[in-house]
């Protein structure tokens, strides 16, 4: 398990990119998601045009801090009709 940390303002839309394998299949989601973060949406995108299957892509995660504090977010790398997951990773936000 990896962990980050960021500190963000309160109400203001944030960020969280993760590198995936989503040619592979592999996405990330979200395991553990506190109230005080709203997930606003996330997007894959690729880095280039002529992306073959197993290439590496990036994952952004759009979210919103509602509270001020320290609130934790786990993500979970797997692929969706598999249940053993690949990797884990944990980003604290310091919302003030």
């Amino acid at each position: 398990m990896t962990s980050d940390a960021i500190t963000v303002a309160v109400d203001r839309e944030f960020t969280i990119s993760l590198k995936s394998m989503a040619t592979a299949g592999y996405i990330w989601k979200i395991q553990t998601l506190p109230d005080a973060i709203q997930l606003l949406g996330s997007v894959i995108e690729k880095s280039a045009s002529d992306i073959k299957p197993g290439d590496a892509t990036t994952q952004v995660f759009k979210l919103r801090a509602l509270k001020a504090g320290e609130h934790t977010i786990v993500f979970t790398l797997a692929r969706p009709w598999e249940s053993k997951e690949l990797e884990s990773r944990t980003v604290t936000v310091k919302a003030n």
